[in-house]
């Protein structure tokens, strides 16, 4: 169900900036912030996981922790009439971090994570670039991330 603007208000967009910068803050933590009693910030999030607002509560890695220091984004061109398919394969391999339809040069663009350049190239090359339906490929290498969603 896609919520209608009517249905968020001033209160759900404060608490679901809240839950963005740390999911696991405890609803006490949270009705202490927000001025209002614990079973409203529990009302409101069940309402918001309802209307589809709040789709799942997960955690937020560090990548270089993870030994995935390198970022790159692939330009990628489909075979024509064969995009939404290949968007779905790209999006189920464990190395592609996000997978966007574009309106510019190339059909989508990729966000993957990597060791580093020779593992980036190696996934380019064996995982990306084999997937049926792409017709080719161009990759942009990040040098620095100012700011990164992960």
């Amino acid at each position: 169900m896609r919520p209608a603007a009517a249905d968020i208000d001033e209160l759900d967009i404060r608490l679901v900036e809240i839950l963005q910068k740390d999911s696991s803050t405890p609803s006490v933590k949270i009705a202490g912030m927000l001025r209002v009693t614990e079973g409203t910030v529990r009302n409101r999030v069940n309402k918001l996981r309802r209307l589809g607002v709040i789709r799942r509560f997960t955690i937020s890695i560090d990548p270089m922790a993870m030994g995935q220091g390198a970022i790159a984004f692939v330009l990628l061109n489909a075979a024509p009439g064969r995009t939404a398919e290949v968007a779905k394969r790209l999006a189920a391999l464990d190395v592609v971090a996000e997978v966007h339809e574009t309106h510019t040069y190339g059909d989508l663009l990729l966000k993957v994570r990597a060791r580093g350049p020779s593992d980036l190239a190696d996934i380019v090359a064996s995982r990306i670039k084999t997937v049926p339906g792409v017709a080719g490929t161009q990759v942009i290498t990040v040098l620095n991330a100012w700011k990164d969603g992960a």
